[in-house]
Parts: C-alpha cells; structure tokens; sequence
C-alpha cells in the first residue's frame, strides 16, 4: 500500500492540472465567443427582407350586353352627294362655219374642220343650233347641231341668245316700214353705203308665227344696195309678232337696232 501512494498522488496533481486547464480554455473559448457577439451586434447588418406582391381580387366582372331592341347597325350619313354631271360635247363632223349667231344669216367667227373637239354650252330655241366652246378657239361660237356628232343630254341646256359685237365704222339704217300681204309681211328701208370691203349687208331678227309656232327667224340680206326682205307671218300664236333690223359690216352689228313696226295678223 504505501507502495503505491506516491503514484496515486501524482496521478491526482496530473488530473488537478489537466481539469484546470480544461476549465481554463472553456472560460477563454466562452469569452472569446462572448466578445465576438458583442462585436456582431454592434455592427450594422442588413438583412434582405422578402416583399410580398399583393394580389388582385377582382370584385366584379364588367358584361356588355347587346341592346335587344337593335337588330342592325344603322349609319347616318353627314351629308348628300350630289352626282357630277359631265357637259355634253361633241365632235365636228365636216367642215363648218361657228358664227356669232344660231343661223347662216351671222357673221362668221371661226372654222371647224372634221375632228374638231367642242365643249357644248347652250342651244338655240329649238335646239337646230348650239353654243360651244372650241378647243382650237378662245371664245364661244354658234354652229348647227347636224354638223357635231354629240354625246350628253342637250335637250337639258338652257336655250341661250349671245351678245352681238357691235360695228363701229357706219351709222344704222332709218326710214324702215312694213306692210302685210296675208301671211306675207314685205320690209323695205333706206340704204346705208358701205365700202366692198366692208359691206357685209344687214340682218333682221324677228319673232314670227309659222304653222302655229312662235319661233326665232334671222334672216340676213345682202349686199347693202339690197333694201327690203319678205317674211312668212302666220296667225295662230298668242305671241305678237316683232322684229328689228341691223345694219351689218365686217366688225360686227350697227347699235343700236332699229325696232320694226310689225303689222298685227288679221
């Protein structure tokens, strides 16, 4: 037994020694940890926080309902065309005089040749002349309808009686009388002397009855030695009956006419 004591006593201080040591590095560790806390704590950190997106919860439902008295869409149009209608015209067909009147009895104005384009403006009273505007020609003209073939609604023109132009160069004739016959009105007059070269005669421009319609008759008359004119007058129109001579030059119609005393039908 007290062999053994002086091993046991040692083995004790070594155990003594070995517990302390122990208790020693637990205390260190603990303090060490403890203090790395604190630093943690004291430090600031940022945390990611999550976001929540929130959700929409539809608490009504919109329905579009058909209106059950409207079976069909109607539109309203803002405002009415009207159709355009496009001008009669038409295209000469033979060679042809456009005159500054609706008869041979005017003065000539311009030629027309086979080909010829024109714009139809207006007609005569009885629609056997138009007024057109030449392509080949800056101003209107009269020449007779059978001389164009036409295309458009010339029955639907206004029916037209253009200007004459006015002569310069004489005066008009005077001492003018009429004297009935029946149906036949005989018109005589004074003559105005005129150059060859400007001697185009005179016109009469009267509004007579024949077979029982009141019509528009131009008659011209030359040379100027020539002085009287007979016109068929028949009764049977309730218009009277007139009418008005010229005397006529190159340049154009004497102003201004001179008024015809008409003799009345019987």
């Amino acid at each position: 037994m007290k062999r053994y004591f002086p091993l046991v006593i040692l083995v004790f201080i070594l155990t003594s020694c070995q517990s302390q040591n122990t208790i020693n590095v637990e205390e260190e560790t603990t303090q060490t940890i403890t203090e790395s806390v604190k630093n943690i704590s004291s430090t600031n950190i940022i945390v990611p926080t999550r976001t929540l997106t929130p959700t929409l919860v539809p608490t009504s439902i919109m329905t579009l309902t058909p209106n059950p008295t409207s079976t069909e869409l109607v539109v309203t149009p803002l405002f009415t065309e009207t159709p355009i209608v496009a001008r009669p015209e038409g295209t000469v067909l033979e060679q042809a005089s456009c005159r500054y009147g609706p008869g041979s009895a005017y003065l000539f104005e311009w030629g027309l040749y086979p080909g010829d384009f024109v714009r139809i403006l207006n007609n005569n009273y009885d629609g056997t002349w138009v007024f057109v505007k030449p392509r080949s020609y800056n101003n209107e003209c009269w020449v007779k309808k059978d001389l164009l073939e036409t295309r458009g609604d010339i029955a639907s023109l206004e029916s037209y009686y253009s200007p004459l132009p006015q002569g310069y160069l004489y005066k008009p004739t005077h001492y003018v009388v009429a004297s009935r016959s029946g149906n036949e009105v005989l018109v005589q007059w004074e003559p105005v002397w005129m150059t060859e070269d400007d001697d185009r005669g005179y016109l009469i421009e009267a509004w007579v009855c024949q077979n029982g319609n009141y019509l528009f008759l131009p008659v011209g008359i030359f040379p100027y030695t020539k002085t009287f004119a007979r016109i068929i007058d028949e009764p049977g129109c309730q218009q009277e009956s007139q009418a008005k001579i010229y005397t006529v030059e190159k340049h154009g119609y004497i102003m201004p006419p001179v008024d015809i005393n008409w003799p009345k039908n019987p």
